[in-house]
Formats: structure tokens, C-alpha cells, sequence
């Protein structure tokens, strides 16, 4: 099982590490929820100045394989979210939402990668059984007045 404060301390790197053009953090607000029905309250107490979110949910696991070659398989949920005053938006302003958050949620993904290539770095090891196929990037909108991604992965473990 993957320890859950190595996962805090991976998200806690990638909000340090992913920067725009302007050098400016792509990430203003991050947090860890138990499970998704959580989200719902957090993004209530959220404003659009503290825009744009990573919120991480605890992994589920999952044993696969038989005996000595068995194997954890953690799911991690990483949402990437903006608040949204529908008000201010039209149609083109409002799809623009997924467009910026979208740039994001592909830094997100990036960085899973180069991580999990990079032998030498601090999480060499946490990600080095990413199952790239198990990747999936989903629209979340009108979630508590706030839209953006949902980032699922499955990775393996052998603790």
C-alpha cells in the first residue's frame, strides 16, 4: 500500500515544482480528502481568488496476483478545479475554464511521467509502477460551482 504522507509529499513537490510562463505556481490551493463525497464541503469554503485546486483523494487499494507475487494497486484520484461565478461567464468564457485548467491537468500528468523515468529524484521509487494505460483525464463541472479535471491512475505496490 502506498503510504499516504509519501502521497502528501509528493503532491506537496508538484505544487512547489509546476510553474506557468510567468513563473507564477499553477496551483494555489492543494488538499487531501477521504473520499470524493468529502469534495462537496471543502469546495463550498473555496473562492475563486484561491483558484486554481489540486485536491488528492486517499487511494483505495485493491490485492492483486497469487501468494509471493502479489501485488497492491493503488487508485489515486487527483482533481485539478476552478470556482466559477457562472454570472460572469458566457458560453465561450465558460469553456475557456477547461481550457486553462486543461493545460494543467496535462502539467499533472507530465510530471507523473518524468517522475516515474526519473531514477535519481526524491519519489524515484513512488512511481516506477505507474500503469500508463490506466491514465484517464474527465471533465468535472458544475461540481459546488466549480469546474476543471479529474486525474485517475492506478499504480502498483509491493508493500
Amino acid at each position: 500500500m502506498l503510504p499516504i504522507n509519501r502521497l502528501k509529499e509528493y503532491q506537496a513537490e508538484v505544487v512547489a515544482q509546476l510553474k506557468d510562463d510567468q513563473n507564477k505556481k499553477l496551483y494555489n490551493y492543494t488538499n487531501m480528502i477521504v473520499e470524493k463525497k468529502g469534495l462537496s464541503k471543502l469546495l463550498q469554503e473555496r473562492l475563486e481568488e484561491d483558484n486554481t485546486y489540486l485536491i488528492s483523494v486517499l487511494p483505495e487499494f485493491r490485492l492483486k496476483g497469487e501468494e509471493d507475487a502479489a501485488k497492491w494497486v493503488n487508485v489515486l484520484s487527483f482533481f485539478i478545479l476552478d470556482k466559477t461565478a457562472y454570472s460572469e461567464h458566457d458560453h465561450d468564457s465558460f469553456i475557456n475554464i477547461f481550457a486553462t485548467t486543461q493545460i494543467k491537468a496535462k502539467a499533472f500528468v507530465d510530471k507523473l511521467l518524468e517522475d516515474k523515468s526519473n531514477h535519481d529524484g526524491m519519489f524515484c521509487g513512488f512511481l516506477s509502477y505507474l500503469d500508463e494505460n490506466s491514465i484517464a483525464v474527465n471533465p468535472v463541472w458544475h461540481m459546488d460551482g466549480c469546474n476543471g479535471w479529474v486525474i485517475d491512475i492506478n499504480l502498483d505496490s509491493n508493500a
